[in-house]
């Protein structure tokens, strides 16, 4: 028995009689056709202006910008100031002086004591010996220190002469001092002038005073000649000092200009 074909000429099925119209259903490619599509491919990117960095470069101000440009400030000028160089400190024998001064009394005191030995040889050594530790053999030693450092303060960088002449008048002041030392052994200081004045009276003949004047004339001399070699060191570096002084000041005005107060 032959089957019969359940399909017609033109190739569509036919419904059967009992089946319900089935609703459309979109298929897959209509609905993705329908639906606007997001690209994200690089052909969009592609698409947009690309921004380069621009090159710099410094433009040359023109003459409008110059005119309309405000002024600038001067510089102010640096002021460096110079400091001028100082005068030299003139140097002395006053130093080296008090150490003579001080020999000189030990010089002044060892020949009194010569001389004072000498003097009361006949009538002996103790007597000596006592005169040497009285007041009239101390004080007449201190005073010689006191007026040969005055000397060498007045005189300074005197001369050998200077000692020599200044001399004469240390022997004055030391015999003075001799005179003093007595009335001050014979306890009449303070009293009558007509004790005072038999004491001087005596003392003027007494040979030890003419002893403490002759040692006070004659160590000045011996020790003097020190004193003066320093003077002409100190005198001789004063010269050579203010001379480099004013080269100085010379060539600091030829820095700063003939006009320039130093």
């Amino acid at each position: 028995m032959a089957t019969q074909s359940s399909s017609n000429p033109t190739g569509d099925q036919t419904p059967s009689s009992n089946a319900e119209p089935a609703a459309a259903k979109p298929t897959a490619s209509s609905t993705a056709a329908e639906q606007p599509v997001v690209s994200t491919s690089s052909s969009t990117t592609a698409e947009q202006p690309t921004v380069k960095p621009e090159a710099t470069t410094t433009a040359e101000p023109t003459v409008a910008q110059l005119a309309t440009a405000e002024p600038t400030s001067p510089v102010q000028p640096t002021v460096v100031f110079v400091t001028a160089p100082q005068p030299p400190k003139n140097r002395g024998a006053r130093g080296v002086g008090a150490l003579v001064a001080l020999l000189g009394a030990g010089l002044f005191a060892a020949a009194y004591a010569l001389l004072i030995a000498a003097i009361a040889a006949p009538a002996g050594l103790v007597s000596a010996l006592q005169f040497l530790s009285s007041v009239a053999f101390y004080l007449p030693v201190i005073i010689f220190f006191l007026s040969y450092l005055l000397l060498i303060v007045i005189v300074n960088r005197a001369g050998w002469w200077a000692h020599v002449l200044g001399g004469f008048a240390v022997a004055v002041i030391v015999w003075v001092g001799f005179v003093g030392a007595a009335i001050i052994a014979a306890g009449v200081l303070g009293g009558s002038s007509a004790e005072v004045g038999a004491v001087v009276l005596q003392q003027l003949a007494n040979p030890l005073g003419f002893a403490a004047a002759i040692a006070a004339r004659e160590v000045p001399i011996w020790v003097g000649g020190l004193v003066a070699k320093r003077g002409r060191t100190a005198h001789t570096r004063n010269v050579e000092a203010n001379a480099a002084y004013a080269q100085e000041v010379a060539d600091h005005r030829a820095t700063l200009g003939s006009n320039t107060p130093v």
